[in-house]
């Protein structure tokens, strides 16, 4: 983890973290994809996932330990990274309190899209909170997901570094061409 952590920052032309007020995770677990977000500007990590937990299972079957673990690991890192220069700064991001986003749009009757929604979720959220969260999406609706995963996969295939972007630029164009309207 620190190793991408690093190359990321560099990637991104950060050298410090004091400037950073979310930190967006990624995370696959069973099939299933949802993010969680260190917010430092509330001093939380948050878990933003469009599925809801059943009656029948809690959040730690759900979800394990891989909140705190993913936390105490970032921590891990940030000590590192400022090489200790703020002693404190591990035990503040580890009490960082979980919280799980209420969201309006959350539903158990999509098992198929929670990729989509995570890259909704991504791009949308800037920390605020979850009852003035807008991103357009609505509970159930099928046609909105179906934009999205176009809107993403278009995205994710033309993309610069991905190295067929430029063979798929072609075979859309002419796609294009032999489907008029």
């Amino acid at each position: 983890m620190f190793d991408t952590m690093k190359k990321e920052m560099k990637h991104t032309q950060f050298n410090t973290l004091e400037k950073v007020d979310l930190v967006f995770f990624p995370i696959v677990a069973l099939g299933h994809y949802y993010l969680l977000c260190i917010n430092f500007m509330k001093g939380s990590l948050e878990l933003i996932d469009n599925r809801l937990l059943d009656n029948k299972t809690s959040f730690v079957h759900k979800y394990k330990n891989h909140p705190r673990a993913l936390l105490r690991a970032f921590a891990t890192f940030c000590a590192t990274f400022h090489s200790m220069k703020n002693k404190n700064m591990f035990e503040e991001i580890c009490n960082f309190k979980t919280k799980t986003l209420k969201m309006k749009w959350k539903s158990n009757d999509n098992y198929n899209d929670c990729g989509m929604y995570l890259l909704k979720h991504m791009k949308t959220y800037h920390g605020e909170k979850d009852i003035e969260w807008e991103n357009e999406l609505q509970m159930n609706n099928v046609d909105q997901v179906k934009k999205l995963r176009v809107e993403y996969y278009g995205k994710i295939i033309l993309h610069k570094e991905n190295k067929e972007h430029h063979s798929m630029q072609m075979k859309a164009r002419k796609w294009e061409e032999e489907h008029p309207n």
